[in-house]
């Protein structure tokens, strides 16, 4: 019963999360009533209503559907698709190098994430009132510290240094500086320290954060600062939990099912959104339909060709360098992983082929996701597909990148990438000769290997990994520049999808939103450099 009733009072709770404008207007959220927070029960409330920020509030894309799904799309590996006048191609500025301060995509990213710390500050400050057991209340700031810390970690990954709000503000506290990168990191490292201390093993209900949900953003928050050694250690402790495997289905599509309706809450799930319909739901599966689909969906996500041609031959060579690969037929011979990946012009979409063209004017380029495409449902509507927020394979992935980048190569590190890369062929990771399992030991091959394996695995999921590791590594400069294409069309040539510039002077942080530091003041709210 309780499941259903924290799934189902998601939606109703959901005005409870106030107002977006962070710093612009005093919030006035209903959870601040004297006559609220007296019992264990509002207590339970107030802790949905915090997680209710993590759901689409009404609209087809909301900030943080964007964000999840569209973080891809400021890659080399997708784009946004879809009408062109549409807020579909809001990420396109990242690509093409025109986000600046005043760029509207900018501000709503910023109003939502604190909007949303705003929220779990006030549920922090009134939790302390309710009459309820001391355990569970301990739980509940856990869960809620752990939100607050995640929605952190994206400011922290993509503006720097930004401000600490951790309680809420009054008219009188609205003017505040920016803090340091160190100290916005250390504040992120201790809170998700301090939830994993009082967060259960296994969830109380499916979609409540757990002790391996705090390590596993841990690990890869440290991952993305490049606090490697300590990234291999939070990694470690979600691996030596024994609560996550690698999931696998019947068919040996473990890769492409792992995040499909039919297998939710699957050994491999560490953290997801849950939906329920028909009170909540979620508009991913229309948006990212094919647009010349018979069901005619928005095409709202568009792969590119780069992230095709990532996919290694099954004798574990990339294509430009194995004698498997046949350009005349490039999908054979293939890391498996590519088709469950990739939906291409021909394939078999819900009994009928992919066809080419458009509907009005959504972009069509010829590839489109197929991981995490929801084959229960190919219509038009909402629906309840879980969103995966954090899974096992990318534990393993971080785990061995934390250790390539230490210097402390082991057995270890080639076991945890094996593991993922044996699931693909539909064995285990012993099993040698039905996979092409990795040998070396040299760290600049290895470190070849994992970056090739994160892309594959881990992109054009409801993620920023492909985002945060393309500058982490540093080559943010030299994968989006240049052309962006897609399949090549009926006269043999490449479709282009959009042009890419990234100057490494500036993109690299984002700017802070203009009108934040107007109604601050420039002098207490400094702009990131280049801006």
């Amino acid at each position: 019963m309780k499941k259903i009733l924290f799934l189902i009072t998601i939606s109703s709770i959901i005005t409870f999360s106030c107002n977006d404008d962070f710093l612009e207007e005093y919030p006035q959220s209903q959870l601040s009533e004297d006559l609220f927070w007296q019992s264990e029960d509002d207590a339970f409330q107030g802790l949905v209503a915090v997680y209710a920020r993590l759901g689409e509030r009404g609209s087809a894309f909301d900030e943080w559907t964007t964000y999840l799904w569209g973080a891809n799309t400021m890659t080399d590996v997708a784009m946004g698709g879809g009408w062109a006048s549409s807020s579909f191609h809001r990420n396109d500025i990242f690509q093409n190098g025109s986000v600046n301060p005043a760029s509207p995509t900018v501000l709503r990213y910023w109003k939502y994430l604190y909007g949303s710390i705003r929220v779990a500050n006030n549920f922090l400050k009134n939790i302390e009132r309710a009459e309820m057991d001391e355990t569970v209340r301990r739980g509940y700031i856990a869960e809620v510290r752990f939100l607050r810390a995640f929605w952190y970690t994206i400011l922290s990954d993509n503006w720097g240094g930004v401000p600490l709000v951790i309680e809420p503000l009054g008219i009188a506290d609205l003017k505040i500086p920016r803090n340091s990168d160190d100290e916005v990191k250390a504040f992120i490292i201790s809170e998700l320290d301090n939830s994993a201390a009082d967060l259960p093993a296994t969830a109380a209900d499916p979609g409540r954060i757990t002790r391996g949900a705090a390590n596993a953003l841990k690990a890869r928050f440290l991952l993305n600062n490049e606090m490697y050694p300590e990234a291999a250690v939070a990694a470690k402790a979600v691996m030596d939990s024994g609560t996550y495997n690698l999931f696998q289905d019947a068919n040996g599509q473990g890769y492409f099912s792992v995040g499909q309706q039919a297998n939710e809450d699957n050994s491999e799930v560490i953290f997801s959104i849950k939906f329920n319909m028909p009170d909540l739901g979620n508009y991913y599966q229309t948006a990212i339909m094919p647009p010349a689909h018979i069901n005619q969906g928005w095409g709202a996500f568009m792969v590119s060709q780069v992230f095709v041609d990532a996919f290694e031959c099954v004798d574990g060579m990339t294509i430009d360098q194995s004698p498997l690969f046949d350009p005349e037929n490039p999908y054979k011979n293939r890391d498996p992983r590519l088709n469950m990946a990739v939906l291409k012009e021909g394939d078999m979409l819900a009994g009928s082929p992919l066809a080419g063209g458009t509907v009005n004017d959504a972009v069509n380029t010829g590839l489109y996701p197929n991981k995490a495409f929801n084959y229960l449902h190919t219509g038009w509507g909402l629906y309840d597909m879980d969103i995966v927020l954090l899974r096992y394979a990318e534990v393993l992935l971080t785990y061995a990148e934390a250790k390539i980048e230490s210097g402390t190569i082991d057995q270890s590190v080639l076991d945890a990438i094996n593991h993922v890369r044996a699931r693909a062929y539909n064995t285990v990771f012993t099993d040698v000769d039905n996979y092409p399992n990795v040998t070396t030991l040299n760290q600049s091959e290895l470190r070849e290997i994992i970056r090739r394996e994160r892309n594959v695995e881990l992109a054009n999921e409801h993620n920023d990994t492909r985002l945060q590791d393309i500058k982490r590594w540093r080559i943010a400069e030299d994968v989006l520049n240049g052309t962006m294409f897609g399949a090549k069309n009926d006269s043999g040539e490449y479709r282009v999808m959009q042009q890419l510039n990234f100057d490494s002077s500036k993109h690299y942080l984002w700017p802070i939103p203009q009108s934040e530091i107007d109604l601050i003041g420039s002098d207490i709210m400094t702009q990131n450099p280049g801006y």
